[in-house]
């Protein structure tokens, strides 16, 4: 089974016995991307068979393939919104595609099952 989870919302430890200069440092280094004390919450959004997405991979194009195409060696693929511009193009119609025209903010990631 493929599973597709999206980033959904962000949380941020907070700890009422951190001085106030730490706690802009935390947020100073979550803002720009370090993540520190932040955990992300994905929630499934989607799913389809493996025969659903090798049929995918290969009514695609290139770019999709190379992309997309290790997740069987791999087992999790990350798509970010730059990646969801070059994929669009040449992803064939279907759910995935759905789901990246309406990728605005966050990132998704699919996951195959053991």
């Amino acid at each position: 089974m493929i599973r597709i989870f999206k980033l959904t919302k962000r949380h941020m430890d907070d700890n009422d016995k951190m001085p106030r200069e730490l706690k802009d440092i935390k947020i100073f280094s979550t803002c720009v991307g370090h993540g520190v004390g932040t955990i992300d919450f994905s929630e499934q959004i989607a799913q389809m068979s493996e025969e659903e997405y090798e049929q995918m991979l290969n009514e695609s194009g290139e770019y999709v393939k190379f992309k997309l195409g290790n997740l069987s060696k791999y087992f999790e693929v990350e798509i970010f919104a730059e990646h969801a511009l070059r994929l669009l193009p040449q992803l064939c119609d279907g759910k995935l595609k759905q789901i990246l025209l309406n990728l605005r903010e966050g990132y998704l990631v699919i996951k195959k099952d053991f």
